[in-house]
């Protein structure tokens, strides 16, 4: 039955994709862009994911579009210059009833034949009238792009009733994996299985439980009052652009029995959108409510551990420390000679993560000593003691393209290791092609007697999960400005990820929280987030790469 289901969800995707009408092509700031209609079900996502391009594509031909405020009927452009593109754009200008054929060489599949026409795997099948990929064999001719046919369009019409009279249910509230392009995430999740949530209209009130331990053994938890006070201003915002929402407090003073009977009870039980509970252990409390009634429940701020926990109705915000180094991929792929440079005293952590990261490449290790005329370095042997005296200019002027790892965690020893390296990076010619890259600890940023001159002489960069110091940034400093208003003092981190929660899932409740999350890169502040659908949960894949410059300033990527 499952599977009858799936193949009438299919008819149904193609009669859509046939009664699309030949669109417009014009050119707009001199490119060539085709004009499409919005229509109700469109979301930017979808028209990037439908035409190839990306959201920045579109909004730069148009124009910021605030997705909140597009309408049925909009007229928009869609760039089309790119080679991939222009192959799509030709599609749309052509009439669809043209029959293409192909013969099928060895290698092929329905995935590749689809991209290569720019038609869908469910359009091949149907025109040739196969049953599952097993029926593709190479040397035969098929039909890529063609007319279905009167009883194609009889059954894809029955199908159409079939749907509209319930058999639908029969999906369990899952969503068909082939109705959708096979992009980044998904491509790699072939058996993913996500329930559907509802989808909010304008007019709709949306039930929100935040649960957070405002208390702990009967005293306020500053970090938390702070983050419920982020909550409240997107709340403001929200209801601003017209979105009804009824939020829910639950103090769960991080207690398991307090837990329990939040769980059970009446405010709880009536959620749309569950945010929190913060600690990975509390989720168990929550999640078979959530399951059982298809409701999204954001995780806030744990690295979760999804062979402890693990759920497809679960979010976490946090940014996996599985992708920590994604923004490093060109220093840790075997072309960069890599330097750690050790202290007398060094972040533990800091060292284990780095030795993990780098296990596999050649390293070479320094102690880093202070003599007379500042921080000198020395090979270091394998029992940790000094060996041959390796000179500032040696470490960072070498030919090679390096890396230099800082390990220290005392505030003096950093300071005078990056004012050595930085003093040498000032004297470095960028033709020379001696790229020089010096890595630190984002845990530095909390030391309050560090110079921090020296981050921008020897251009620090560090990797953090979260990101609320971008000064250049309007949405922060807007975000800083009211808070500062309202309750007298700067936001901290937590404030801003309790706007940014709230801001970034309330919103898609109301636009459509589905796998297409799996395409966006989403930004409610300063922070982006990019879920990957893996170990059966939704984890927030990105990270925040801070570079200080040498012309003293800040670029966050």
């Amino acid at each position: 039955m499952m599977r009858f289901v799936r193949m009438l969800l299919a008819i149904v995707l193609l009669v859509s994709v046939l009664s699309a009408q030949a669109q417009e092509v014009v050119v707009v700031s001199g490119k060539r862009c085709i004009v499409h209609t919005i229509s109700e079900d469109d979301t930017l996502p979808r028209l990037a994911d439908q035409y190839g391009v990306t959201i920045r594509q579109i909004s730069d031909v148009n124009g910021y579009i605030d997705a909140t405020e597009m309408e049925v009927g909009m007229r928009i452009y869609i760039p089309c210059d790119d080679n991939d593109q222009k192959r799509r754009c030709a599609k749309h200008g052509n009439n669809p009833k043209e029959v293409v054929q192909h013969t099928v060489a060895q290698g092929d599949t329905l995935f590749s034949l689809a991209r290569m026409y720019d038609t869908s795997e469910q359009m091949i099948m149907a025109l040739n009238g196969f049953e599952s990929e097993s029926d593709l064999l190479a040397g035969m001719t098929i039909v890529v792009r063609g007319e279905l046919t009167s009883e194609g369009l009889d059954a894809a019409q029955m199908g159409a009733d079939t749907l509209a009279c319930g058999c639908v249910d029969l999906l369990e509230g899952v969503i068909v994996d082939s109705l959708l392009t096979a992009v980044d995430s998904i491509e790699m999740a072939n058996n993913i299985r996500i329930p559907t949530f509802r989808r909010f209209e304008r007019g709709d009130t949306l039930n929100v439980s935040l649960l957070l331990p405002m208390h702990r053994k009967g005293k306020p938890a500053n970090a938390w009052v702070d983050y419920y006070r982020g909550t409240l201003l997107a709340l403001e915002d929200l209801k601003r652009q017209g979105y009804s929402i009824n939020l829910a407090v639950m103090d769960t003073e991080r207690s398991a029995a307090k837990l329990s009977g939040i769980a059970a009870s009446e405010p709880f039980t009536k959620s749309d959108l569950i945010i929190g509970p913060v600690y990975a252990e509390e989720l168990q409390h929550v999640l078979p409510f959530a399951e059982e009634n298809n409701i999204p429940i954001v995780n806030p701020l744990s690295d979760i551990d999804a062979s402890q926990v693990s759920s497809p109705v679960l979010f976490q915000m946090q940014a996996d420390a599985k992708y920590k180094y994604a923004k490093y991929a060109h220093i840790f792929d075997g072309s960069c000679e890599i330097n750690i440079v050790y202290a007398a005293s060094n972040d533990k952590d800091y060292v284990a993560d780095v030795e993990a990261v780098t296990d596999s490449l050649p390293v070479r290790r320094l102690n880093m000593e202070m003599g007379m005329h500042g921080a000198e370095f020395f090979l270091r042997n394998a029992d940790g003691s000094r060996g041959a005296a390796v000179s500032a200019e040696e470490l960072v002027l070498s030919p090679k393209r390096k890396a230099i790892i800082i390990v220290a965690n005392h505030d003096y020893h950093i300071e005078k290791a990056l004012a050595a390296i930085g003093a040498v990076c000032e004297k470095r010619k960028p033709e020379a092609g001696n790229e020089c890259y010096v890595i630190g600890n984002r845990k530095w940023d909390a030391l309050p007697y560090v110079d921090r001159t020296g981050f921008f002489l020897s251009e620090v960069s560090m990797l953090a999960p979260y990101n609320s110091k971008n000064t250049n940034n309007e949405a922060i400093k807007l975000f800083e400005s009211r808070f500062l208003a309202m309750y007298g003092v700067l936001p901290t981190p937590y404030a801003c990820r309790g706007y940014d929660a709230a801001m970034l899932f309330c919103t898609k409740m109301f636009t459509g929280l589905d796998k297409y999350i799996l395409l966006e890169t989403l930004t409610p502040l300063a922070t982006p987030y990019k879920f990957k659908f893996e170990d059966g949960m939704f984890v927030n894949s990105e990270w925040v790469n801070i570079q200080y410059k040498s012309n003293f300033t800040v670029v966050y990527e």
